[in-house]
Protein backbone atom coordinates (compact mmCIF):
# COMPACT_ATOMS: atom_id res chain seq x y z
CA UNK A 1 0.00 0.00 0.00
CA UNK A 2 2.66 2.42 0.96
CA UNK A 3 4.50 1.87 -2.73
CA UNK A 4 1.30 3.05 -4.24
CA UNK A 5 0.88 5.85 -2.17
CA UNK A 6 4.47 7.08 -2.75
CA UNK A 7 4.01 6.67 -6.51
CA UNK A 8 0.73 8.82 -6.30
CA UNK A 9 2.54 11.00 -4.48
CA UNK A 10 5.65 11.46 -7.11
CA UNK A 11 2.32 11.85 -9.79
CA UNK A 12 0.49 14.19 -8.21
CA UNK A 13 4.04 16.76 -7.53
CA UNK A 14 5.02 16.18 -11.41
CA UNK A 15 1.43 16.70 -12.96
CA UNK A 16 -0.97 18.78 -10.31
CA UNK A 17 -3.91 18.04 -12.64
CA UNK A 18 -5.24 15.88 -15.00
CA UNK A 19 -2.48 14.36 -17.25
CA UNK A 20 -1.82 11.44 -19.91
CA UNK A 21 1.68 10.51 -18.08
CA UNK A 22 0.25 10.66 -14.81
CA UNK A 23 -0.52 6.75 -14.37
CA UNK A 24 1.30 4.22 -11.72
CA UNK A 25 1.90 0.79 -13.90
CA UNK A 26 1.17 -2.54 -11.86
CA UNK A 27 2.72 -6.00 -13.19
CA UNK A 28 2.96 -8.87 -11.95
CA UNK A 29 4.47 -12.28 -13.18
CA UNK A 30 5.74 -15.59 -12.12
CA UNK A 31 9.41 -16.25 -12.54
CA UNK A 32 12.23 -18.80 -10.75
CA UNK A 33 14.98 -17.88 -9.38
CA UNK A 34 17.54 -20.85 -7.84
CA UNK A 35 15.40 -23.40 -9.25
CA UNK A 36 12.05 -21.74 -6.60
CA UNK A 37 9.02 -20.42 -8.11
CA UNK A 38 8.72 -16.75 -7.15
CA UNK A 39 5.80 -13.58 -8.29
CA UNK A 40 7.56 -10.37 -9.18
CA UNK A 41 5.37 -7.53 -8.94
CA UNK A 42 6.39 -4.19 -10.46
CA UNK A 43 5.25 -0.40 -9.79
CA UNK A 44 5.92 1.63 -12.29
CA UNK A 45 5.31 5.38 -12.34
CA UNK A 46 6.52 8.12 -14.20
CA UNK A 47 6.61 10.91 -11.20
CA UNK A 48 9.32 12.89 -9.93
CA UNK A 49 11.94 10.24 -9.15
CA UNK A 50 14.31 10.03 -6.85
CA UNK A 51 17.52 11.46 -6.66
CA UNK A 52 20.72 8.85 -7.35
CA UNK A 53 22.22 9.61 -4.01
CA UNK A 54 19.20 9.15 -1.86
CA UNK A 55 18.46 5.80 -3.82
CA UNK A 56 20.28 3.93 -1.02
CA UNK A 57 18.80 5.90 1.82
CA UNK A 58 14.86 5.69 0.80
CA UNK A 59 14.65 2.36 2.55
CA UNK A 60 16.25 3.20 6.14
CA UNK A 61 14.01 4.15 8.98
CA UNK A 62 12.68 7.44 9.42
CA UNK A 63 14.33 8.79 6.60
CA UNK A 64 11.32 10.47 3.72
CA UNK A 65 11.99 12.50 0.69
CA UNK A 66 8.77 14.12 1.60
CA UNK A 67 8.32 17.11 3.59
CA UNK A 68 8.27 16.01 7.42
CA UNK A 69 4.47 17.16 7.91
CA UNK A 70 3.49 14.49 4.59
CA UNK A 71 5.63 11.67 5.75
CA UNK A 72 7.22 9.23 8.39
CA UNK A 73 10.17 7.79 6.84
CA UNK A 74 8.67 4.37 7.77
CA UNK A 75 6.45 3.33 4.84
CA UNK A 76 9.42 2.00 2.66
CA UNK A 77 11.54 0.63 5.77
CA UNK A 78 8.52 -1.73 6.71
CA UNK A 79 7.60 -2.60 3.76
CA UNK A 80 11.23 -3.88 2.65
CA UNK A 81 11.23 -5.77 6.52
CA UNK A 82 8.38 -7.32 5.75
CA UNK A 83 9.80 -8.87 2.52
CA UNK A 84 12.79 -9.76 3.91
CA UNK A 85 10.85 -11.76 6.23
CA UNK A 86 8.66 -13.66 3.66
CA UNK A 87 12.08 -14.52 1.80
CA UNK A 88 11.91 -11.97 -0.44
CA UNK A 89 13.34 -8.88 -1.82
CA UNK A 90 12.82 -5.72 -2.69
CA UNK A 91 14.44 -3.22 -5.21
CA UNK A 92 14.15 0.29 -6.56
CA UNK A 93 15.52 1.86 -9.65
CA UNK A 94 14.38 5.27 -10.36
CA UNK A 95 15.81 8.68 -12.40
CA UNK A 96 15.06 12.10 -10.79
CA UNK A 97 12.68 13.72 -12.86
CA UNK A 98 11.73 11.00 -15.11
CA UNK A 99 10.74 7.67 -13.57
CA UNK A 100 10.47 5.11 -9.77
CA UNK A 101 10.32 1.57 -10.24
CA UNK A 102 9.97 -0.64 -7.48
CA UNK A 103 10.13 -4.52 -7.96
CA UNK A 104 9.00 -6.41 -4.73
CA UNK A 105 10.04 -10.87 -5.41
CA UNK A 106 8.65 -12.97 -3.35
CA UNK A 107 8.92 -17.13 -3.11
CA UNK A 108 5.44 -18.67 -4.22
CA UNK A 109 4.63 -21.27 -1.32
CA UNK A 110 2.52 -24.00 -2.96
CA UNK A 111 -0.77 -24.30 -2.03
CA UNK A 112 -2.27 -27.66 -0.74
Amino acid sequence: MNIISNARYALNQKYPGEHKNKILEIRCKEIMISERPYVRISFNDRGTGIPEKLLDKVMNPFYSTKPSNIGTGLGLSISHSIIKNHEGKLTIDSVEGKFTKVIIELPVKNCP
